[in-house]
């Protein structure tokens, strides 16, 4: 059984409103129509402030108003309430203009039998529905258009729509506008090793923070991936969008709860600030990526304003990203090699293959101006893969000239561990790329060590753990790099299959001399032979610090003491002058 519709009739003619009355209870009785009537038109406001009706039932000429003002005021009041007009006989005109006001229909006085009113009636009703599910399908449709279908953020199209506005008023008003370009630290690891469901998650929590950290005033979009913008309107004190780019910093640092596991996340935020750094809307959105990208390269969970001097560097990273990449085409990555050395005896028993950039002309390109743009660019992938080819191949040729057989070590890169995203179409993958290396080349797998740094070892521990389980399975060797300066899980490193520790060279300069450095490396010694490595200290120059790693027992040693990096023949004529000295 469905309610009775509630009716709200105004009609000042006792007659009429009497005849409607008997004409309702005739069509429906008393279970189908709830009546409640008013003569006045300031009467009908007050009942609907105070209640709700499903249709109305509206006389046109009242006491207190007449025509379409009486619609117009009823309109205004009735919060969507279908309302169907009453005229006299001669009022088609102005019926006919009612229904285009507004009115959902009419209704002639004494013309109207008990169907035609029932009809009219709940036609207006259905008619009302309609119009405020198609008014509703359109905002969402509207608002779909103009939001992040993940976060409910403002997508790209309304980010900038709002920042062309607040850069309008600003100009008008002398105010200011920051712009804050905000991306997530290794997201595409994140995203690689865990899953995109989780990275979706994360993105929404990040979101949810976003708007819990800013102003009513301010916006925060979503551009696409892992980028955020943000939008701060209004007269601002010079370090005010500094002290918002750290509560934002702050806020995503916090831990995200994620199936009841704590998942940890951090950002970078660059900074444009309207007049100084831009009077448009692309100016602004992309020197706050300059600085975004300045802040990243500065070791990242941080914020950096833009500078004018970014657009020269933006303009030389863009072009060595384009040499770098015509460099892998060109084969003008080459590899240089330094020996590493038993301390025991003096012996070479390992090479540490090195990637160099040598340009056309000869000049050699420093490692620590490529190795970090190709990180960030996914071109350390290839470039790893022919460093390992390089150096696999090199080796194969040292034994096959009478060279007694060594290992040859290669750094291996965060990367180059990731896991690769179910779907994509299969390329690099360590597992089969290395070992397929090998066996194409033809080196025996034990004469390949590859180093890893504890930071590469934590961003994903189980899944790099079983990758460097199943490339030991086949026979590789694996060092742990630049130790003691990273963070390390001991659960991991019990269980992880490495055969070396290699103490950072920071500790190595002042060992002997700062006591603090001399015992971090005895224990790092100490801790390597309790878990059956062995200890290679980097960086040694000194034979001081020779004659102090020997009486800490360390096993091996390298370092421009013996020999800096050098090209393929004169790693080729060391190793033969060893040879030769043994003999």
């Amino acid at each position: 059984m469905t309610d009775p519709i509630r009716l709200l009739l105004v009609e000042d003619n006792p007659g009429d409103a009497v005849l409607l009355r008997e004409t309702l209870r005739e069509v429906g009785g008393k279970d189908q129509f709830t009546l409640t009537h008013v003569t006045r038109l300031d009467e009908a406001l007050e009942k609907l402030s105070s209640q709700t009706f499903d249709v109305i039932l509206l006389d046109l000429s009242l006491p207190d108003a007449h025509g379409l003002e009486t619609l117009s005021r009823t309109n205004a009041s009735a919060s969507g309430t279908p309302i169907v007009v009453l005229t006299g006989n001669n009022d088609d005109t102005i019926a006919y203009k009612a229904v285009q006001e507004g009115a959902q229909d009419y209704l002639v006085k004494g013309k109207a039998d008990a169907n035609l009113v029932a009809r009219s009636l709940r036609y207006a009703i259905e008619r009302q529905r309609m119009v405020a599910q198609l008014k509703r399908a359109r905002e969402v449709e509207r608002h779909m258009a103009n939001h992040d279908a993940l976060t409910g953020l403002p997508n790209r199209q309304l980010f900038y729509d709002r920042l062309g506005q607040a850069i309008n008023h600003a100009r008008r008003e002398e105010k200011s506008v920051a712009v804050m370009f905000l991306d997530l630290d290794d997201f595409k690891l994140l995203n690689d090793t865990l899953g995109h469901e989780v990275g979706d998650r994360l993105l929404q929590a990040v979101a949810d923070r976003l708007r819990e950290v800013l102003r009513d005033t301010d916006t925060a979009a979503r551009l696409g991936g892992d980028e955020f913008t943000l939008i701060l309107y209004g007269t601002m004190t010079a370090d005010e969008p500094a002290r918002v780019a750290q509560r934002v910093l702050d806020a995503i640092a916090e831990p995200f709860q994620l199936d009841n596991n704590d998942l940890f996340a951090t950002g970078s935020v660059g900074i444009s600030v309207f007049p100084q750094d831009g009077d448009d809307v692309e100016t602004m959105v992309r020197n706050a990526d300059m600085a975004m990208y300045r802040a990243k390269g500065a070791g990242k969970n941080n914020y950096q304003f833009y500078t004018p001097a970014m657009n020269r560097e933006a303009i030389e990273r863009m072009e060595m990203e384009k040499e770098l990449r015509r460099a892998l085409e060109h084969d003008e990555i080459i590899v240089y090699y330094q020996p590493q050395v038993e301390i025991r005896s003096g012996r070479i028993t390992g090479m540490e293959a090195l990637a160099r950039w040598r340009l056309p002309d000869g000049t050699i390109i420093d490692p620590d101006r490529f190795i970090p743009l190709a990180e960030e660019t996914g071109l350390i992938v290839p470039l790893g893969e022919r460093v390992v080819r390089m150096a696999c191949a090199q080796n194969k040729a040292w034994q096959r000239a009478g060279i007694p057989p060594i290992r040859v070590a290669v750094n291996l890169s965060a990367r180059q561990l990731q896991k690769r995203p179910a779907g994509r179409q299969a390329g690099y993958d360590p597992v089969t790329t290395i070992p397929g290396i090998l066996e194409e080349i033809g080196l025996d797998a034990k004469y390949l060590e590859l180093e890893i740094t504890e930071s590469v070892l934590m961003r994903d521990a189980e899944y790099s753990v079983q990758t460097i389980s199943a490339l030991y399975d086949q026979g590789i060797r694996f060092a742990i790099d630049d130790f003691g300066i990273g963070y390390s899980s001991m659960n991991y490193l019990k269980v992880l299959p490495a055969s070396k520790l290699k103490i950072d060279r920071s500790f190595v300069r002042m060992i002997g001399r700062n006591p603090r450095d001399t015992a971090i490396a005895e224990a790092i010694i100490a801790m390597a032979h309790s878990l059956d490595m062995k200890a290679v200290a980097e960086g040694v120059e000194t034979v001081d610090q020779w004659e102090k790693l020997r009486s800490l027992h360390c096993d091996e040693v390298q370092g421009y003491l013996f020999s800096e990096p050098v090209a393929p023949n004169d790693a080729t004529a060391l190793l033969a002058d060893a040879v030769r000295k043994s003999a």
